[in-house]
């Protein structure tokens, strides 16, 4: 692939809102309470941890003591406000709460053991959803109990052993797993991340309930999410504003980019443009923190692409990828301008590609024909783009998977990618109607090609194909195909830890088949754009 741009050059700033939220200093003490002891390290790095239960009376024994009036004795005093945001991670650790006075009563810290006992002797594992929850009601009750439920959790010396835990459960999800990303890999640098600051930990937890209301289907907990997720923006933005060290400005702008991606999970996608533009002058920030992430021969105005995605940049990897996906189903430009030349092979470091089907050379190829869609200067031709697809071979050799059907699942996700690509640049760019034979025997393909990656055990692994169903909703001319499309799009089996949510368009191709497509009809790009128009209004 030759070097080309997408996408608008326009850069806004990003405004950290004003005010702060009711618990925006819960993290009070910041990354100095997130340096964790040698031996605690090397212990959650083997993955040999305490029963949680005794972490907590262990992480709690100086509070504790041996009855409640030794806790009410060993309290610590903050000299700081809880509202405080300053943050020092020079500062050696030190466990936070508050003062406990003389007329606490017992049952809070029965409480706290309830909370945090994340693996109770008769009753099941907490996951982070309830765990979340029980967080939230205790917090409501500030300043009346005598610890900070948040801060106290996240301080926990065993905190790290329950993110970790959740982790891997979410990484045993996974359909594929290639045997060039190991597990251990993946241990170490979440392990990194979560030593890193509270920040991460914080974020992580609510990351874990995003992809736990996504998996079981239940999106009533979108309210939650979106009330810490502002808490953690506030706490960020008054971070940032500090004077912060090179590393330490830019954990906290891959933090502030993961909140971005978390939020566009679950905000509605009519609001994911605005929510892109506003983060666009942080990623750049972030992206030039990466000096070996750009060619020698880069300009710096152009993002190479390639470089990225292959990169374990994984925050603002997915922040390229939200901003492709977006502009496809949207119709609208790029917020970006993107390099596409191919500058190495992909990477088995590229999560995105394991955990939502998203093939690194395709998401290239989606960046170019966004590009050519919106008649860009510099944008590839589009025959060029249209005989990389038709010429297409899979690279056996790029990744080497646990077990057979994987290879084959692999395949099957690559070549779904490239048919729908096919689709997308005949009717977005070439102007061709959807009637075209060629797209009706892609779309009968594509159709054919998903339908044969099967779901694999009890534990709900899958692979995302928006994208996909899609182009079969567009161009779909008969009710078979049309429902196919529309219930794999609502389906939360099939939807779920996508990159926006999916669902939304569903109304955009019911007015589309109710409006220029009735009938069967052939329609064009402009008859969906009219119907995305109509039914899901962005504001530019």
């Amino acid at each position: 692939m030759r070097s080309t741009t997408t996408g608008i050059a326009a850069v806004r700033t990003t405004e950290v809102g004003p005010g702060s939220s009711p618990i925006s200093g819960v993290l009070e003490g910041g990354d100095s309470s997130s340096r964790l002891s040698g031996s605690n390290v090397d212990k959650q790095a083997s993955g040999s941890s305490l029963p949680l239960e005794a972490g907590l009376v262990a992480s709690f024994r100086s509070l504790i003591g041996e009855n409640v009036g030794a806790l009410q004795d060993a309290a610590v005093s903050l000299t700081e406000s809880t509202a405080s945001s300053n943050f020092d991670s020079e500062q050696p650790p030190k466990t936070v709460c508050k003062s406990v006075s003389r007329t606490s009563q017992p049952y809070q810290v029965e409480d706290y053991l309830r909370l945090f006992a994340a693996r109770p002797t008769h009753e099941a594992p907490v996951g982070p959803t309830a765990l979340l929850r029980k967080i939230t009601v205790l917090q409501a009750q500030l300043p009346y109990l005598s610890l900070d439920p948040l801060k106290t959790f996240l301080n926990c010396t065993w905190c790290v052993d329950y993110l970790l835990e959740q982790s891997d459960k979410h990484m045993d999800r996974w359909y594929l797993k290639p045997l060039n990303y190991t597990k251990k890999r993946a241990h170490k640098d979440v392990v990194l991340r979560l030593q890193n600051s509270v920040f991460s930990r914080w974020i992580i937890l609510v990351a874990m309930c995003v992809s736990e209301s996504f998996r079981m289907g239940d999106m009533s907990q979108d309210t939650s999410s979106n009330f810490w997720i502002g808490c953690i923006e506030n706490s960020l933005g008054n971070e940032l504003a500090q004077e912060l060290g090179p590393r330490r400005t830019q954990d906290r702008l891959i933090d502030w980019i993961h909140v971005s991606i978390l939020k566009a999970m679950i905000t509605p996608s009519s609001n994911v443009h605005r929510l892109l533009r506003d983060n666009i002058a942080t990623f750049l920030q972030l992206m030039f923190s990466y000096p070996t992430l750009w060619p020698d021969d880069s300009e710096f105005t152009n993002i190479p692409l390639s470089n990225l995605l292959c990169s374990e940049a994984h925050e603002a990897a997915y922040f390229a990828l939200v901003d492709c996906v977006y502009a496809m189903a949207s119709g609208l430009p790029q917020q970006l301008n993107y390099d596409t030349t191919m500058h190495q092979r992909p990477s088995a470091a590229s999560l995105y590609q394991w955990i939502h089907g998203c093939p690194t050379e395709f998401q290239l190829i989606l960046a170019d024909i966004n590009a050519c869609r919106d008649r860009f200067p510099m944008a590839r031709d589009k025959k060029e783009i249209e005989n990389w697809l038709l010429t297409w071979q899979p690279h056996p050799s790029d990744y080497i998977f646990a077990e057979s059907w994987m290879t084959v699942t692999w395949y099957a996700v690559q070549e779904s990618w490239r048919l729908s690509l096919l689709v997308y640049l005949y009717l977005a760019v070439c102007g061709v109607s959807s009637n075209d034979q060629r797209i009706q025997l892609y779309i009968r393909q594509i159709t054919q090609v998903v339908g044969a990656v099967k779901k694999r055990g009890s534990s709900g692994k899958h692979i995302c194909f928006f994208i996909q169903y899609l182009m079969v909703g567009i161009c779909a001319r008969n009710e078979t195909h049309r429902k196919i499309a529309r219930d794999k799009l609502l389906a939360p089996s099939e939807s779920k830890l996508w990159l926006i949510r999916t669902a939304d368009f569903v109304p955009v191709l019911d007015h589309l088949w109710h409006g220029a497509a009735a009938n069967g009809n052939p329609i064009k790009w402009s008859d969906y754009m009219r119907s995305r128009e109509a039914v899901l209004p962005i504001m530019i």
